[in-house]
C-alpha cells in the first residue's frame, strides 16, 4: 500500500468533498478506460442510448454527455470519455481531459476488458492522471474510483446458460467461467485498489442506526451516512459480517466500493448489480430516486425473442450439401 496515510484533518476534508453533492439533485457518473473495453456499448445497454460503437476504431473523440431524467425532477449525468490508449499523442490530451473531469464527477467507473492480461497500462495511467494531485485529491479519486471487467462474455471456455423467465432471458456464467470472473475481479482488486487501500474513504447511508465501537468506522448522523477509513478486503468483511450479523446489508454496500464488478453488455450480465453499486455511491437519495432502473433485475434481462441475435450455431453437410442443424431457425420454433 501507499507508505502515506490520511491525518484525521485530511479524512475529513475528503468526508465533506464525497457527501457535498448530496443534496445536489444532478448526479454524474464518468466512464473511463482504454479504448474498445465497451464503454458506450455499457452505456447503450444501461440506457438504451445509442452511442456509437465501432468493433475497428476509437469512436469517443470527446467527452460525451447521457443524461437520464425521472419525474420526480432528479437526473443522473453519464460520461463517456475517449479511450486511451489509441496514440501516444492522443493520450496526453485524453489524459488531461481525464484530470480536470473526474474531480468533478460522483462516481468513477474504470472499464477494464475482462480478457486482458497486462495491467501495466491502466496502472501508469492511473498514475499519471494523480500527477500533480494533493493527497486529498488523490484520496477522493480513489473513493470515486469502481473497477468493471467488460466484455466478460468473451471468456472462453464454456458457454453461458441462458435461463428463460417468462419472454426474457437472463445469462449466467458457468461454474468454470464464474470462478475465472472471480479471481479476476480479486486480482484487479488487489492490483489497482488495495495499493491505495491506506487513501480510501468508503461510505453508504445508514438505514439500520448503525453503531459500532470499531475506530475505522465513522457514523454522520447528521447526513445519515457511514464511513470507514481504509482498505476492506473480503477477510475484514467477512469479520465484520460475523461479528455484528445484524448489520450485514450495510457492511456488504461498504465492500462494494471495492469490489471489480465483471459484466457483458451484450448478455446484460450483471448490470444489475454494477447499477446498484453506482447508486449505493451516489448515496441513498440517489437510490430512492432511481430505484425504479433496478428494480426486478430488469437490467439483466434480455428479451427472448432477440437471444437468436446474440449467437449461432450451424451444422452442415458439405457432402449432401445440406443444413443439419441451425440453432436460429430451431429457436424460432420456441414459443415465446
Amino acid at each position: 500500500m501507499e507508505d502515506v496515510s490520511l491525518t484525521p484533518d485530511q479524512i475529513k476534508l475528503v468526508q465533506e468533498e464525497l457527501k457535498k453533492r448530496i443534496d445536489n439533485r444532478q448526479f454524474r457518473v464518468s466512464i473511463v478506460g482504454q479504448t474498445g473495453v465497451g464503454k458506450s456499448s455499457l452505456l447503450n445497454a444501461l440506457f438504451g442510448t445509442n452511442l456509437k460503437t465501432d468493433p475497428v476504431k476509437p469512436c469517443t473523440k470527446e467527452i460525451e454527455e447521457i443524461p437520464v431524467q425521472i419525474k420526480e425532477g432528479g437526473t443522473l449525468y453519464f460520461y463517456d470519455l475517449p479511450g486511451i490508449g489509441e496514440s501516444e499523442e492522443a493520450d496526453e490530451g485524453y489524459l488531461k481531459q481525464y484530470r480536470e473531469h473526474l474531480q468533478s464527477s460522483d462516481v468513477i467507473l474504470w472499464a477494464i476488458h475482462a480478457d486482458n492480461r497486462s495491467v501495466v497500462f491502466d496502472q501508469q495511467s492511473l498514475k499519471k492522471i494523480m500527477e500533480g494531485y494533493t493527497l486529498e485529491q488523490k484520496a477522493v479519486l480513489m473513493s470515486k474510483l469502481t473497477f468493471i471487467l467488460t466484455k466478460a462474455d468473451v471468456l472462453h471456455p464454456p458457454s453461458w446458460i441462458a435461463a428463460k423467465i417468462g419472454n426474457f432471458v437472463k445469462f449466467l456464467p458457468p461454474p468454470q467461467t464464474k470462478e475465472t470472473l472471480e479471481q479476476k475481479s480479486l486480482f484487479y482488486q488487489k492490483t489497482f485498489i488495495e495499493p491505495y487501500g491506506n487513501l480510501i474513504v468508503s461510505k453508504t447511508y445508514n438505514d439500520c442506526d448503525f453503531d459500532i465501537p470499531e475506530e475505522n468506522f465513522e457514523c454522520d448522523k447528521i447526513s445519515r451516512l457511514i464511513y470507514y477509513k481504509g482498505y476492506m478486503n473480503d477477510e475484514k468483511l467477512s469479520t465484520y459480517q460475523k461479528k455484528y450479523s445484524q448489520y450485514q446489508d450495510l457492511f456488504d454496500r461498504l465492500y462494494d466500493n471495492y469490489r471489480v464488478i465483471p459484466c457483458s453488455a451484450i448478455l446484460r450480465y450483471n448490470l444489475n448489480k454494477l447499477m446498484l453499486v453506482i447508486l449505493n455511491k451516489l448515496g441513498d437519495e440517489a437510490t430512492l430516486q432511481f430505484r425504479h432502473i433496478v428494480s426486478g433485475d430488469a437490467l439483466d434481462r434480455v428479451p427472448f425473442e432477440k437471444t437468436e441475435n446474440l449467437c449461432n450455431l450451424l451444422v452442415y453437410d458439405p457432402g449432401n450439401k445440406k443444413t443439419l442443424f441451425e440453432f436460429r431457425r430451431w429457436l424460432n420454433t420456441q414459443k415465446y
